[in-house]
């Protein structure tokens, strides 16, 4: 009799052992289902919420790739600055070499046609010579600049024009690489400015 009672007491003892696991099993089901989860979590579980903070967070990584652009562009654009300033101030000093070696030209010419040619005694020559002289001759100087500038550009401000862009077409050419990427990236400089300060307010009306 006793061997009988304890087989029979062996599942009693079980029972307990069981319905603790089952609940145990049943609270843990309940509890990755999330029904207990606090209301913070349930929001991060939902769809919308999700699907906002990750748009939102694309827009920070473009705002930061933008950030990082921009500063990448300034300091090329600050370098290709430099080297547009040197050229800008080699032009005005050739420019200028350019006026003065004209200038200087004409005055020698005046002076070696009154002294040379017209033959006038700078001491016993009068003041009607002297301007009649140069009058003249200028003149003449003048006609030979204004001619074929007239029938090759229509004006001489224009025939001025077209040898000032030559000069400076010459002095730019090794350096044009450079000026059109300083352009380029001034244009996209701008449109980065644009796109930062548009990501900017969007993120300022989520927050």
């Amino acid at each position: 009799m006793s061997a009988k009672k304890q087989k029979e007491s062996i599942p009693l003892i079980l029972y307990p052992l069981l319905i603790v696991l089952v609940i145990l099993y049943i609270a843990f089901t309940i509890l990755t289902l999330g029904i207990f989860l606090p209301d913070e979590d349930k929001k991060e579980t939902t769809g919308k919420p999700v699907q906002r903070s990750s748009v939102e967070e694309q827009v920070r990584v473009s705002l930061e790739k933008k950030q990082n652009r921009l500063k990448t562009i300034a300091a090329r654009i600050y370098e290709l600055e430099l080297i547009k300033r040197q050229i800008t101030r080699k032009e005005k000093r050739i420019l200028f070499g350019v006026r003065f070696l004209i200038a200087g030209g004409l005055v020698l010419t005046n002076w070696f046609y009154l002294y040379y040619i017209a033959n006038i005694d700078y001491k016993k020559g009068t003041t009607d010579q002297f301007v009649n002289s140069i009058a003249n001759l200028n003149t003449f100087i003048l006609l030979g600049y204004a001619l074929p500038a007239y029938l090759f550009y229509g004006t001489a401000a224009k025939f001025t024009a077209a040898m000032k862009r030559k000069i400076t077409f010459i002095l730019k050419k090794k350096h044009i690489p450079s000026l059109s990427e300083l352009q380029l990236l001034k244009s996209e400089e701008n449109q980065l400015r644009q796109d930062i300060q548009f990501l900017k307010l969007q993120l300022e009306r989520w927050e």
